[in-house]
């Protein structure tokens, strides 16, 4: 069956483009190797927590040397580094989550917010729960994305059995981990496996 693209239309409740700002950004070689960007807004350096410093294995040469899948192409829409409360994507644009009420979708290349607050509770407890309606969204996809990556703030939580429940229901593989790794695992899969990986971000911040 011939893939169709993601009807916007879909999204125009629970979703919406992000209202963020494109700019381009230069950070430190040391913050964002291999990336070359221009000069134009100043960024605390001391925001960026993604992007490790590379290190050098015993043998000699850099840990890139090892990455057996730099020859393949990125993701049309990656996250380059998680922010304090944000995150700046691959094309250089800067996702703000609006004192942590907003989260962020990436699927098939492209980024929507995701207006979670009154949907999810449980954040101060560990144990989140998402309502089904905040997640109705997802069954509407199509084509769907096998893995489902949730990132659920800037501390280790649990998803609740009932929503996993609901998003199993869906057909999604379901891996759950903080919002930082929740990014960092995005960009090793979806460059694997091109199309098969969507995730589903709440605030750093949080």
């Amino acid at each position: 069956m011939a893939s169709r693209q993601i009807p916007r239309r879909l999204f125009s409740r629970l979703l919406s483009r992000p209202s963020i700002s494109r700019s381009s950004l230069y950070l430190p070689p040391d913050k964002i190797p291999n990336r070359k960007l221009q000069v134009t807004i100043p960024l605390n350096s001391d925001k960026v927590i993604n992007n490790a410093t590379p290190i050098n294995p015993s043998k000699g040469g850099p840990i890139q040397d090892f990455d057996l899948l730099q020859d393949l192409p990125r993701p049309p829409m990656a996250i380059d580094s998680v922010l304090e409360d944000g995150f700046l994507l691959s094309d250089g644009t800067i996702f703000e989550c609006k004192d942590s009420t907003l989260g962020l979708v990436i699927v098939d290349g492209q980024v929507f917010e995701w207006d979670f607050v009154q949907y999810c509770t449980g954040l101060d407890t560990g144990l989140v729960d998402i309502s089904k309606d905040g997640v109705k969204m997802l069954s509407l996809l199509f084509p769907r994305p096998e893995l489902l990556l949730v990132g659920l703030g800037g501390k280790s939580r649990i998803l609740s059995e009932k929503t996993r429940a609901v998003l199993m229901g869906m057909g999604y593989t379901i891996e759950v981990t903080d919002t930082q790794n929740g990014a960092n695992n995005f960009e090793l899969l979806a460059t694997e496996r091109p199309r098969q990986v969507m995730a589903m971000l709440l605030p750093p911040g949080i």
